[in-house]
């Protein structure tokens, strides 16, 4: 799985989060080695997707820091996303609003293969709790300041090699007959759908770090109001706009109510970016989601297919209501 076959199909169902006690004490020494001192206290972070655990613990004496550990036998995918995660994390420059990698450490532990990310604790809260819209204006300033990618992080994929093949989904699809689980309305419309999305990836190069899973789970909000990005190991190079982009149709998708129209005439993150364009990586987005919804579901992730579905409807009605207001 990679490029955004992976990124709309990976983790979306809690499995079961572990907890830092449940983890092989050998682990945890050597993560608290990493420390300088014992974990005194740990909570286990709900949210998100991880199928291993996520801790931020506290360390005799008062060090703080966030863990987050998976083995090679919960899920390979997910331990190998730790390992590119802490690849993209050592490359990121100061200017990222991001938690620091601390270290990462691999283990062979209770017979089974362990990775454990130790990174900088970030205090915070995850956007759009509120659904009325008031986080999005600083989201989309964090999301500017991600800067051209230099040095070894413009060596890694580009965006529009890795979603070309996954943004021909409504050829597909209308070659093979259209999913029951497409809506009558989109499906009357997959035609246009696919016309449009024709040759979107390209729209996606650019030369800028580009997180590519932007979705609130994936950010904190501090206690000064300011965004932090978690959560890397899909970074690429591509176009500017394009995590911003994703953001406010993870907005629409949760509900939030808030014109997303107006976020993208008036914030400069989407300065020079143009309706066509819009329209057709929002049609490419649809198709994609909605291919991989009708996919056979995955055991222990009964509510994936579902969440993808949602993903891709709410990326095909925000472009029906902007080809219906022209």
């Amino acid at each position: 799985m990679n490029g955004f076959s992976g990124w709309a199909a990976r983790y979306r169902e809690p499995v079961g989060r572990m907890t830092w006690d449940e983890l092989p004490t050998a682990l945890r020494r050597r993560v608290e080695g990493a420390l300088g001192g014992e974990v005194v206290e740990a909570e286990s972070q709900a949210e998100g997707y991880s199928p291993g655990s996520a801790d931020r613990v506290v360390v005799r004496g008062g060090g703080r820091a966030f863990v987050k550990t998976v083995s090679r036998s919960r899920n390979a995918d997910a331990f190998d996303l730790h390992r590119r995660e802490a690849d993209v994390m050592v490359q990121l420059p100061q200017s990222v609003r991001a938690p620091r990698l601390l270290t990462a450490i691999e283990d062979t532990a209770d017979g089974d293969d362990w990775i454990a990310l130790v990174l900088s604790d970030v205090d915070g809260r995850h956007p759009g709790g509120s659904r009325d819209g008031t986080d999005i204006r600083a989201v989309l300033d964090a999301l500017d300041t991600l800067p051209v990618a230099t040095g070894a992080l413009a060596a890694r994929p580009r965006l529009a090699a890795e979603l070309a093949g996954a943004f021909d989904a409504w050829d597909r699809m209308l070659a093979t007959g259209l999913p029951s689980s497409i809506p009558q309305p989109v499906a009357a419309a997959a035609q246009a759908f696919a016309r449009t999305a024709a040759g979107s990836a390209a729209l996606l190069d650019g030369d800028h770090l580009v997180h590519v899973d932007c979705r609130a789970d994936n950010l904190l909000v501090d206690h000064a109001g300011q965004v932090w990005v978690l959560d890397w190991p899909w970074a690429a190079v591509g176009a500017h706009w394009f995590d911003p982009l994703a953001y406010l149709l993870d907005v629409l998708v949760r509900g939030e109510s808030t014109d997303v129209e107006a976020h993208l005439a008036e914030h400069p993150v989407f300065a020079g970016l143009t309706a066509p364009t819009v329209d057709a990586v929002l049609a490419g987005l649809a198709g994609t989601f909605f291919e991989n919804a009708a996919r056979p579901a995955i055991p222990q992730m009964p509510t994936l297919r579902d969440f993808q579905r949602r993903e891709g409807l709410a990326a095909a009605e925000w472009l029906l209501r902007r080809w219906t207001t022209r």
